[in-house]
Formats: C-alpha cells, structure tokens, sequence
C-alpha cells in the first residue's frame, strides 16, 4: 500500500499533464464542432426592415373625353333666281364700255379679238372686277362678215385650234368664251369639238350665244364630259326701252322657271346700259341676283 501511494505522488505530474491535454482537446473539438445558427450583425450591419406601403386609394380609370363635334355649318342658301349679264362686242372702243362699268352687278363683257381696243378694254374690265371673255368670231350662215380671227367650218382642225388658242392669248384675264355670230360654226360637230376641246384642256367655260337652233354645242358638250351655258334671251334685238324692258322681263320669267336666266346684249347699245343701271333696284328688290357667268358652272351643277 505504501508502495501504491508512493508510486501515485511519483506520477501525479503526469497525471495532470494528461488531464489538461484532455480537457484542452475536448475544448479543441467543441470548438471545432460549434456552428452558430445566425451570424450576429452589428447594428450598423442589420438590414433596416422596408416600410410597409401605405394602401393606395383606386382611383376610376382615366378615359379620353370625347370628342366635341362641331355642328355642321348652315350650308348659305343659294339665291333662287339668278341672272347672268354678257355684254358682247367690247373692244371697239373705250367709251361704249364705260356706262356698263358702272353697273352695280355682276356681268361679263365679252370681248372680239384683234381689235385696236381689245386688251385696253378687257384691262378695264376686270380693273372694274367684272368677268373678262373671248367673244369668238365665227362663220354665219349668211353672208356677214364676222371679221378678223374668225373659225369657218372648211378650216382644218389644226388651223381651228390655232386661231381659237391665237385668239385667247391676245385677250388678257380671259376665263370663258362665246361665239360672235357663228350659226354655220356652232352647227358644225367637227368644228365645236375642236372648239370645246380647246376650252377643256385650257379650264375655260363657254357660252352658246344660241345664234340658230341648228347649233349642236350641247351635244358636243356632252361627248366630251363638258358642261356649258347656252343664252336665254337677247336683251337688245330691238334697241327701243320699251323693248328691252320687255326682254329683261323675258328673263324673269325663264329665271323663276329654271332659277336662272342667261341674258346677252352689246355694248354698242346706250340705251341698254341706262335700262339696266334703272332696273336694278326692281331685279333686287324682287329677289332676283345678278351672278358672274363664270361661276354658273359651280352654282347650276349644284340643281343638278
């Protein structure tokens, strides 16, 4: 027994070598072994939570307001009786077509080719804001002569369309034409369809002075898509006023059977210019219009 303790105390220093190097190995493995389950983040570290948003309110959708239509326009009331004033054979002189200038209404001086006062009095014309035309000389039935620049029916079509296109371009402001006697020219088919072909290709109107019932322009007219004017009345056949009160009351009546009439008379008639400045406060107050013959193809088409 003696022997036993005294081998104890001669071992102890080992002993407790051995017990610190295994206390020291088990901390060793704890140590090893130990996983946290969350990492601890400093404050500074830590992810600020989001705010909750705020519960927004619906608003109702948005739509596109509607368009805002506008009410049609009153369409103007066409004038129901319409008169067309052609004062043929300007160009003669000045004087003679100053008394029509001062005519309150619309009309149109027709003017003959060639003459020394030809462009002077179409200048005057449309200075005074009247409608400028070509009053184109044509071969009669008879023996008149119709003077210079003329279409006869033995013409050739090139020779037709030369004088006609000689003839417009020597007139200035000219937007239509109408025949300057002309019965055997405006019965001849060959002939108006040249003439008429003429006025399409240059978007001039044309007027039939209706010099004979013979006259085939409307039939040509309509062969070639055309629409054109034909006169209604002469206003100085006889150059008296009592007469020619007569024919403006002619036109009156054709005017409140159809709505319009086309009346043609000469500058060369005094007589006629004091007549029309005379009855023009009676035409308006009985609800009659004075138009430009170049707008009766805008305002007719339209009964159409």
């Amino acid at each position: 027994m003696a022997k036993r303790k005294k081998n104890l105390k001669k071992n102890y220093p080992l002993i407790v070598s051995a017990l610190v190097l295994l206390v020291s190995l088990l901390v060793l493995v704890a140590i090893i072994n130990y996983h946290p389950s969350a990492r601890q983040e400093t404050p500074s570290q830590a992810e600020t939570p989001a705010p909750k948003p705020e519960p927004q309110v619906q608003s109702p959708p948005q739509t596109a307001p509607e368009p805002v239509v506008p009410e049609p326009a009153e369409k103007p009331e066409k004038p129901k009786k319409r008169i067309y004033l052609i004062l043929d054979d300007g160009g003669h002189n000045t004087r003679q077509l100053m008394p029509f200038l001062k005519f309150p209404g619309k009309l149109a001086i027709a003017v003959i080719p060639r003459l020394e006062y030809s462009a002077e009095v179409a200048e005057l014309t449309y200075q005074h804001g009247k409608t400028v035309m070509l009053h184109q000389p044509m071969q009669p039935l008879g023996k008149a002569d119709p003077g210079e620049g003329a279409i006869y029916v033995n013409m050739s079509d090139n020779d037709v369309r030369k004088t006609l296109e000689e003839n417009l371009d020597s007139i200035p402001h000219v937007v239509g034409f109408n025949n300057h006697m002309g019965s055997a020219g405006t019965s001849d088919e060959r002939v108006m369809d040249v003439v008429l072909k003429v006025a399409k290709q240059r978007s001039l109107f044309f007027v039939d002075s209706f010099t004979h019932a013979g006259s085939v322009c409307a039939k040509v007219a309509k062969k070639n898509g055309m629409r054109i004017a034909r006169r209604d009345v002469f206003l100085d056949n006889d150059k008296s006023r009592e007469k020619m009160i007569e024919s403006f009351n002619k036109g009156k009546e054709v005017a409140d059977k159809k709505g319009y009439a086309v009346m043609i008379g000469h500058v060369w008639s005094d007589e006629l210019a004091k007549v029309m400045i005379d009855l023009y406060p009676e035409f308006i107050e009985e609800g009659y219009c004075f138009e430009s013959v170049s707008d009766f193809f805008t305002l007719e088409a339209e009964e159409e």
